[in-house]
């Protein structure tokens, strides 16, 4: 008995457990590591796709810059009325040197319509400090259901040239697309623009963006940019007067992050008239597509397209996500013709977070935004009259993008269970582990290339003929092994705040978690004089 029940209680040695034969266990394992090298791999190879495409894209754009530059139509009496949408909410930090840029752009008719979204801070006091604005009656040209506006205002004072006018409102909070629709309801051009208030763009930005618009004026419905980040750059009078790398780590990953969304992935996908985000921080849209569709997702909006998409009520904190996928729905459904497309040109600049945990809050608002804009479209997922949306750019969305997260860390689960049961050997496993990393090291080094070696063999032609022109070849360097590194530690962090992002949205949290902002590096310019429009 005592025999017995030694044999039932036996522990097997290592050597022992290592020479049992397989169990199905093992077999599953095998299996569920083949469905993940599959997944990396289809993931590289539709990406690889994306580098040619984007590649061509930016050779065409910045030929075309250098044979007939975007400046050469700042005089054209033609070109449409643009208003600048402005939406801030605690932006006293940065809502100045923003404007700064915006005022000195060269484009012959535009308007700025700001709009205070309910600011705890000082934000109404800084603007009404820096320019004369006097009180005006709250006019709207347009019909989006917002919170209440409680005062407007009008800047009176000289304007520079093609600055028509600018106007302040000042309502309860919102959100930011909340702001962008009272800002919209009062504006008079042809095109708006999202953007943000703490984003710096440069002089020919508008030029840039409209000249696409004019070489197809039927089709073009909005036009996103590529997106740089100021962090460690030096701003005077609104403008990136010195491109350097931030000091920080955590600055550099950023920005490597940037390029390859910007550079490769949505300039690849726009040529597919399959990109389904412009960013916030710059975008134009065509302002009757904009008041069609019903405006951004809010929870006032009240439109019949936002219900019959979105159900009443809905609202998201992607924003810049939804407004794109509901464009483009709306062009499918109604069978129009027009296009949404996203130019490789760095034309706006903005601050990304400074410290690990802002970061982190940021990316896990973006991914549950990301869920919250697939659930509402859900309807379009695989369906032929949606085509390349339907068919492409959503699904790959969900898999290789919403989906990333969670199998990233059943991944990383299977290897430690895979190196436990002896399923595959060391090396195998470390082989795996080493294509992994070249994969993604390769996507981030190629999208680097892009954004700095095609830039800087043109720089001296023209400025803007140029993506992201860091000065020195050791920048591009300290950029690669950055992007090597990103490997080790930073992808794991921001798939654990991802996972956060996801449980927040399965709770059904809607808040912003917005970051504080460290402010541009201003250079020193003790001529400057007072700011353009009347600025004390």
């Amino acid at each position: 008995m005592r025999s017995y029940t030694n044999t039932m209680l036996h522990v097997p040695t290592h050597e022992e457990f290592v020479r049992m034969p397989v169990v199905p266990l093992v077999y599953a394992l095998w299996i569920l590591d083949a469905m993940i090298v599959g997944y990396v791999t289809v993931f590289f190879v539709l990406n690889v796709r994306f580098v040619f495409t984007s590649y061509r894209r930016i050779r065409y754009e910045l030929l075309a810059e250098i044979v007939r530059p975007a400046l050469s139509s700042e005089h054209d009496a033609f070109l449409p009325l643009v208003s600048l949408l402005v939406p801030a909410y605690n932006e006293e930090v940065t809502i100045v040197e923003s404007l700064k840029s915006q005022l000195h752009l060269r484009y012959p008719a535009y308007e700025i319509i700001i709009c205070n979204d309910g600011s705890k801070d000082r934000t109404i006091e800084v603007l009404l400090e820096a320019f004369r604005f006097d009180p005006i009656a709250f006019e709207r040209t347009g019909a989006i259901e917002t919170a209440r506006v409680r005062k407007m205002w009008e800047c009176r004072s000289k304007l520079p040239g093609g600055v028509r006018r600018m106007v302040l409102i000042d309502k309860e909070n919102g959100g930011k697309a909340d702001a962008l629709n009272a800002a919209a309801n009062v504006a008079e051009g042809a095109f708006v623009t999202s953007m943000d208030a703490d984003s710096l763009l440069v002089p020919d930005a508008l030029l840039l963006a409209v000249r696409k618009v004019l070489e197809a004026p039927t089709d073009i419905i909005a036009v996103g940019v590529q997106v740089g980040l100021t962090n460690g750059s030096v701003v005077k009078n609104g403008k990136v007067e010195q491109l350097r790398l931030p000091t920080s780590l955590i600055g550099k990953f950023q920005i490597v992050e940037y390029m390859r969304s910007f550079g490769k992935g949505r300039t690849a996908l726009s040529e597919d008239n399959a990109v389904l985000i412009l960013s916030g921080v710059f975008a134009l849209i065509k302002r009757t597509a904009l008041f069609e569709v019903g405006g951004f997702l809010t929870r006032h909006v009240r439109s019949k397209v936002c219900i019959e998409y979105c159900s009443e009520g809905a609202h998201t904190v992607c924003e810049d996500m939804e407004i794109v996928v509901r464009l483009h729905r709306w062009l499918l459904d109604k069978r129009i013709r027009g296009r949404i497309i996203c130019l490789p040109f760095a034309i706006a600049w903005t601050e990304a977070p400074e410290n690990y945990r802002d970061l982190g809050k940021q990316r896990a608002r973006w991914y549950r935004g990301l869920w919250e804009v697939i659930v509402y479209h859900r309807a379009i997922l695989f369906r032929s009259q949606y085509r390349q949306i339907g068919l492409f750019a959503m699904p790959y969305q969900i898999i290789f993008e919403a989906l990333a997260p969670p199998i990233e860390c059943i991944g990383y689960l299977l290897l430690v269970l895979t190196a436990i049961f002896g399923a595959l050997s060391p090396a195998a496993l470390f082989a795996f582990l080493g294509l992994a990393m070249a994969m993604n090291f390769c996507l981030s080094t190629w999208s680097i290339l892009l954004c700095t070696f095609s830039a800087s063999n043109l720089r001296s032609v023209h400025e803007s003929a140029s993506l992201v022109a860091y000065p020195r070849a050791k920048d591009t360097i300290v950029l690669v092994l950055v992007g090597l590194l990103s490997n080790l530690g930073y992808r794991q962090y921001l798939v654990f705040w991802q996972l956060r992002g996801l449980y927040d949205f399965l709770k059904g949290n809607k808040g912003w978690d917005k970051f504080g902002r460290k402010g541009f590096v201003i250079a020193p310019s003790p001529s400057n004089g007072p700011l353009p429009g009347g600025a004390k």
